[in-house]
Parts: C-alpha cells; sequence; structure tokens
C-alpha cells in the first residue's frame, strides 16, 4: 500500500452517477492502482474511513451498515433459513459480515475480481468486514465473477442467496447486470433461493434502475424492489431483490421479529420488525418509477 500525504485535504469522489461529487475533509491514508484500478483511502471528516475505486465511493464506516444491512437481509430474512451464499464482488468482507449472522449459514464464497480490495480493507477499514474474512465458513475465489459463475455452474454448485455487491453497470462488472448474467445466477440457486442487487440512484439514474427491474423481470417469477438511503451514495438509494418462491413482504410480525432475533452478533441498526416492511413502501412516485 503506498502511503500519501496525512495533511488535510478536500476530497471530490465521483458518485455512482456520473457528474454528482461527494465533498469530503479529510486525509488521504493511502492510494494506488491494481492491475484493474485505482483505488483511494480516506479518513474523512463525516463519515470516518472509506475506500473509493476509480473514484467513485464504495463503502465508509460511519454508513455501510445502510447498504449491507438491507442487502443482505431483505431476502436473507424472508428466505426460511440459508446455509450457503455467494457474493459477487463484496471483496470488503461487509455482505459476508452480515451473510454470517445467520445461525444455519455454512459457507460464503466472494468472487471478488481484485486482490487489492480485500487488501486495503484488511489493512485499512477491519470494521467493515469485522473478522468475516478470516472465518473459516468464508472462501473468496479471486478473477472475473462471470467465469466464477461458469466454473460453479459446472461444479453443480447451489446457493440460497446470491449477492451483487459489484461496481456499476457501467463499469468492468457491466457483463454481470445483463439478462444472461441473471439467468446464469439464478441457475445456481436453489428452488427457494434469491438474488439481491443494487439498482442505483431514483432521482439520478431511473433509466438504469427501469432496465435492471426490466431483465430481473424476464428471468425470475417475482421482483421486489426496496429503497433505503445510503448517504456516501447521494441520497435514497434502490434494490432489488429477484426471486421465484420467496419475497420480502407478507411476513408475520411475530414470525419476522424472531428471524431478526435470532440473527447472530449485536442488534440490527437499518433493520427491525417495523422498519423492515417499510423499506418496500412505495410513494407514488417510486411506484410510477418500478412498475412493470
Amino acid at each position: 500500500m503506498n502511503q500519501s500525504s496525512l495533511s488535510m485535504e478536500t476530497c471530490f469522489l465521483g458518485q455512482h452517477l456520473p457528474g454528482w461529487q461527494l465533498r469530503l475533509n479529510g486525509r488521504c491514508l493511502a492510494r494506488g492502482c491494481s492491475a484493474y484500478q485505482a483505488w483511494e483511502v480516506w479518513e474523512s471528516d463525516r463519515l470516518g474511513r472509506l475506500y473509493a475505486l476509480d473514484g467513485r465511493a464504495m463503502a465508509s464506516e460511519a454508513d455501510a451498515f445502510l447498504c449491507h444491512e438491507p442487502l443482505v437481509h431483505m431476502p436473507g430474512l424472508a428466505h426460511a433459513g440459508p446455509r450457503r451464499a455467494l457474493v459477487l464482488g463484496g471483496g470488503d468482507g461487509a455482505s459476508a459480515r452480515e451473510l454470517l449472522r445467520y445461525p444455519g449459514m455454512e459457507e460464503v464464497v466472494i468472487a471478488e475480481l481484485d486482490a487489492a480490495v480485500i487488501d486495503l480493507t484488511r489493512e485499512y477499514l477491519p470494521s467493515l468486514h469485522q473478522g468475516a474474512l478470516d472465518d473459516p465458513r468464508v472462501s473468496v475465489k479471486l478473477g472475473d465473477a462471470a467465469v466464477t459463475l461458469e466454473q460453479l455452474a459446472v461444479a453443480d454448485e447451489r446457493f440460497d442467496l446470491l449477492v451483487y455487491d459489484l461496481t456499476d453497470p457501467d463499469t468492468s462488472a457491466a457483463s454481470l447486470f445483463r439478462r444472461e448474467a441473471f439467468a446464469a445466477g439464478k441457475a445456481l440457486l436453489r428452488a427457494d433461493g434469491a438474488l439481491c442487487m443494487q439498482l442505483g440512484l431514483p432521482l439520478g439514474q431511473p433509466a438504469q434502475i427501469r432496465a435492471l427491474l426490466a431483465s430481473l423481470r424476464e428471468v425470475f417469477t417475482l421482483v421486489t424492489p426496496f429503497f433505503t438511503p445510503v448517504p456516501l451514495y447521494g441520497g435514497l438509494w434502490a434494490m432489488a431483490c429477484a426471486a421465484d418462491h420467496v419475497a420480502p413482504g407478507g411476513m408475520p410480525t411475530d414470525l419476522l421479529a424472531a428471524r431478526i432475533a435470532a440473527l447472530n452478533g449485536p442488534p440490527l441498526q437499518a433493520l427491525d420488525a417495523a422498519s423492515y416492511p417499510a423499506l418496500l413502501a412505495l410513494p407514488p412516485w417510486l411506484a410510477g418509477l418500478t412498475n412493470g
């Protein structure tokens, strides 16, 4: 890791919407370039430590829970008991950390392109994975996640949850956001399995969100969009759960509360039995965006 100046600086990180930037005051702790992308680690004034890839903010200490808890637990809690999970991307370990909360979780496979993401997380942002990267139930497959999908299919592997924790659709991960990749992911899911992914900013990327939902609906019977605020990403953030037999919503409150109470580790911060269904609520402007 290349150390950089520790003097106070102003950081303008490009957001997931081109032309939008996040202004932070802080110190750049390290930066460098891997074979795949440029990376930076910052100690910011408002969000604590964070990292960026190719100038786009990926995760921060302060609000990572607002992204990763809904991403994992909206489908995970709707499932009767996930035992195996596959994460596409997710080299920072934050999604794996949440998946390991499930008492029956036996294995989490992380398909990460870039070893540099794992290295910078270990050195500068251990709070993101909180030991998940060292858990014996977690394995990492380095390389193109599309190739990993093919290899897992050849091996006839099956998973309960498939978590898309990738960079944006306009990056090197673009092929994984196509209908064909969703179909390949579905083929790795058990009958009651579910895929969950991030869609983008409703106010800034409506066309992208509509296109991703349309592609998911070509592959899955049940596609459920939901929304959570993620300050690092620029505001309200869209996600979706896709499955044939599992959908967030409709669970009795007592069952939902019992499943949340059974999770390992400290209490969730972004979700409880009351806020879980609230993330599914669609005011008219969001309903218009997400209706098929």
